[in-house]
């Protein structure tokens, strides 16, 4: 199913306390604008400020004596990548494109929190970029509850477009109808 037909189990998520899963999204600015070198280029930064987020994610699981980011063996980062492990629903950090998500337990890490550590890693390398900046909750990581439950696939492609006006539109005409 498309993501599109459960944005209102997203309208719900956003304020259900039980939606334990916090994810902030980094989009690039118009790089359909950029050329195909300045492209690469930043996708190799991309991966490089990832690294550098999720490291800080995990320097915050010592600093707070918790779990922070997800803790399943389903579960597989950009760099450890196999052929087995093609569902990227499991891939944390997201990474698709020049577009970057991270996913936190709620309540550990602000998205003020990571939108600082990737400015930290924009200004020391001296990198020029814009991004659409979205977070969202989710309740679910298991695909079959999510016609109850908003299921992460669904938040990472949706959060994924929000800035998008498609998007805005569909979420404005949910929110009329939950009314």
């Amino acid at each position: 199913m498309s993501y599109r037909e459960y944005l209102d189990l997203f309208v719900l998520a956003q304020d259900n306390p039980d939606a334990n899963y916090y994810v902030v999204s980094f989009d690039v600015v118009n790089s359909s604008k950029m050329s195909n070198d300045d492209r690469l280029e930043l996708q190799y930064r991309i991966n490089d400020i990832v690294k550098y987020v999720y490291n800080k994610l995990l320097e915050k699981e010592i600093e707070l004596n918790r779990q922070v980011v997800i803790n399943d063996n389903r579960f597989f980062t950009p760099w450890t990548i196999s052929r087995d492990r093609m569902n990227c629903n499991f891939l944390d950090p997201y990474i698709i494109g020049d577009c970057f998500e991270f996913t936190v337990l709620r309540n550990t890490v602000t998205k003020d929190e990571i939108v600082n550590w990737v400015n930290e890693y924009k200004y020391k390398y001296n990198l020029d970029v814009e991004f659409h900046i979205n977070d969202g909750y989710y309740e679910t990581n298991n695909y079959e509850e999510g016609r109850d439950k908003y299921y992460r696939g669904y938040c990472l492609e949706t959060l994924g477009e929000f800035h998008k006006p498609f998007m805005q539109k569909e979420i404005k005409k949910i929110k009329r109808k939950m009314k």
